[in-house]
């Protein structure tokens, strides 16, 4: 009875790990591995055992954490005394699943959720690459002669689907110096399309375009700009267009 006491305290409560297939993706990738659940000092019942994609993003200069989604991967069950039990698990992640990078990272966080008790809880970090579309483009930019300086998450309050939005700020570098003082690039990311919005700035001008990305069914894009199909995949001319006007 005394053991029960503790283990409602966290005091010989069960214990979680959890061990990913690996530690790097891009979004819409699955994630596969397992969790080992290890019982304490007393019998406890498991009510459910769940996983939360933790994003960080700035609101008013403070970095705010944020639950992107939760997956759920158990059905209830008992652990004995000091027992044993792996329960293997694989979710997608989202598409809107920023970049993870220094001030920003991205952590999956386990737990086990026991009615009376201290839920036991397990984080790991993981790194998540750009979209393969998405990860083109910002490599197009930097040959073009523009230097990324900075990723942030950003807090938005008018946004439909996230409270934030990831934010691509560069610099010129070589040819540009002189045409404009920043260049931002926001991604939007679902199954089917990748939007771009761009936004210069130069002085106190701000020059606004936006481009799409259509993710056909055999891999190749469709690229459209300011709605129209185009067989140019590359925004990178109409931003040298827009630079120059």
């Amino acid at each position: 009875m005394f053991t029960k006491a503790l283990a409602s305290l966290g005091v010989g409560s069960a214990k979680v790990d959890t061990r990913l297939e690996k530690k790097q993706y891009q979004p819409g990738d699955v994630v596969r591995g397992e969790v080992m659940v290890r019982g304490g000092g007393a019998s406890q019942v498991v009510d459910d055992i769940y996983m939360y994609l933790m994003i960080h993003y700035l609101k008013n200069d403070k970095k705010v954490s944020y639950v992107m989604e939760k997956f759920h991967l158990s059905e209830s069950f008992e652990i004995e005394e000091g027992a044993y039990q792996i329960i293997p698990f694989q979710f997608s992640l989202p598409y809107q699943t920023p970049m993870s990078c220094g001030r920003f990272p991205i952590y999956l966080k386990t737990g086990l959720d026991i009615k009376l008790a201290k839920d036991p809880t397990d984080l790991d970090r993981i790194e998540i690459f750009p979209h393969a579309t998405v990860e083109k483009v910002l490599g197009e930019i930097e040959q073009s002669g523009f230097l990324m300086y900075r990723v942030f998450n950003e807090y938005v309050p008018s946004s439909k689907s996230l409270p934030f939005i990831q934010v691509f700020q560069f610099r010129p570098a070589e040819q540009y110096h002189g045409y404009l003082d920043e260049l931002n690039l926001f991604f939007d990311v679902t199954p089917h399309d990748v939007h771009m919005d761009v936004e210069i700035t130069r002085g106190t001008r701000k020059l606004n375009t936006s481009f799409s990305w259509q993710l056909n069914a055999d891999g190749t894009l469709t690229y459209t700009h300011s709605g129209q199909q185009d067989p140019v995949v590359s925004p990178v001319e109409t931003i040298q267009s827009l630079l120059k006007a």
